[in-house]
């Protein structure tokens, strides 16, 4: 990239992070005004790609793009990224060092929300293909991109509807590509290398209602077993006795790895089928880890009680599950009513969302994204990866048995706390990394 190039991105990356593209499952507090002035700004600012490449909006707000290949010989690629944003908390606007829709730049930072998740992905996709229809680029096979406008509240109307459009239409793609994994530093106590996380597989996200009742009353004669104190119980059996861990092929593949670098500690886990029983036991005292290797729980909301003085006869928790690929919702299900068979509970299922499906790393489709991934990055270790978090890319299964996640971002522990969170950002570099990895890629393609 030329300086003047790499200016005009930064200058397309503040612009884009100004539109106030919230995402919200209350249809009716979504402002797509914004959603359309932000559309607005990618048909002004990539003219090569609205000409060259044929529009197809879904559901009013998700451009899908393709560009046809000179030959139909091989499977089409599809790009995935989304450019809805969650929204900022009212009472921690003052904690942001920078407006979180201004588009500021800061020692070398681009600030905003949406920065790391998810229009920096959205922008390299839009930079890289405008920069190679400028060259004459002519791929060999079609490339699509799908942008997703309600990823960050499941992606029903947008990725869901874009999959289905595509399977109708009778397509299957060779490679799907979606934000995920990250080249991560020091993540892993012992590791000093860059490792390159491709995710293959996500968990399934689920939401539970657990409610205990018990007798009301004045809080001056309180009961015994009241509705709180049972749901304290439950809370305290499904902490106490956690789903069984697991080794799933993902996460087999990135702990033999890593093995490599953690001298007398590889040993475990290079022989991690053998040495399981007792990795597990060292991995679950990290969170990150604990997340690799175990369907999950977290309570995250409790409800109880309309007056201080007063017991309440209801008391609910919500629970966030995160489902390993191997279990299912109704194991998780199975598992809370075991644990707290001797309560009087009720369990209300709000979500329901199943493990994705595990794509080979194995895969020539793999390979092409760790070949890719190297050459911005080659000090790196490239590995399989399981997310803890959930992508569009998991409405995608009908289309294709290659789904992969990862964006080309060395990222720190900082970067990542930044996600969904204060002070969302990116360095100028990743942004410049990102395009560079998706210009490589797709000339990868190129007749």
């Amino acid at each position: 990239m030329t300086q003047e190039d790499r200016t005009l991105a930064v200058e397309h990356l503040k612009e884009a992070l100004t539109y106030r593209t919230i995402s919200s499952i209350e249809e009716d507090s979504v402002d797509f005004r914004e959603y359309d002035a932000f559309l607005a700004f990618l048909k002004r600012t990539y003219p090569m790609v609205h000409e060259k490449m044929e529009l197809t909006m879904i559901n009013t707000y998700s451009p899908v793009y393709h560009l046809k290949g000179i030959e139909k010989v091989h499977l089409p690629v599809l790009l995935l990224g989304h450019y809805d944003v969650v929204p900022v908390e009212e009472n921690t606007m003052m904690d942001w060092e920078r407006d979180p829709f201004g588009g500021e730049v800061h020692a070398h930072h681009i600030y905003g929300r949406g920065a790391m998740d998810d229009k920096n992905q959205v922008i390299s996709i839009m930079e890289s293909l405008e920069a190679l229809l400028h060259e004459g680029y002519e791929p060999g096979r079609d490339i699509y991109v799908a942008i997703g406008f309600d990823e960050e509240i499941g992606g029903e109307r947008g990725a869901r509807a874009i999959a289905e459009h595509f399977r109708e239409k009778g397509l299957r793609f060779d490679l799907v590509l979606d934000e995920g994994g990250a080249v991560v530093l020091n993540t892993v106590e012992g590791v000093k290398t860059p490792l390159a996380l491709i995710g293959v597989a996500e968990k399934g996200s689920s939401m539970i209602r657990i409610t205990a009742y018990g007798d009301g009353g004045h809080s001056s004669m309180p009961q015994k077993g009241s509705s709180i104190e049972v749901l304290s119980q439950a809370v305290r059996n499904l902490m106490k006795n956690p789903m069984r861990p697991r080794l799933t092929a993902p996460v087999r593949g990135m702990l033999h790895g890593m093995a490599p670098f953690l001298g007398v500690k590889g040993i475990l886990l290079r022989h991690a089928d053998l040495t399981f029983p007792v990795l597990a036991k060292i991995l679950s005292s990290s969170g990150v880890m604990n997340s690799m290797v175990r369907t999950t729980m977290a309570m995250t909301m409790a409800k109880a009680g309309s007056a201080m003085n007063v017991m309440p006869q209801e008391a609910s928790v919500y629970v966030n599950v995160r489902i390993l690929p191997g279990d299912t919702f109704q194991d998780v299900l199975s598992h809370m009513k075991k644990v707290n068979r001797d309560l009087d509970l009720s369990y209300e299922v709000l979500v329901k969302e199943e493990a994705s499906s595990i794509s080979p790393h194995d895969s020539e489709a793999f390979k092409t994204i760790e070949r890719n991934a190297l050459k911005v990055h080659p000090d790196a270790k490239v590995l399989p990866y399981l997310m803890a978090g959930g992508s569009d890319s998991r409405k995608y299964e009908c289309v294709s048995e290659n789904i992969l996640r990862f964006s080309c971002v060395r990222m720190t522990k900082e970067d990542l706390d930044s996600i969904h969170s204060t002070n969302e950002r990116i360095h100028v570099d990743n942004l410049f990394s990102m395009i560079r990895f998706y210009v490589e890629l797709l000339r990868e393609y190129e007749t």
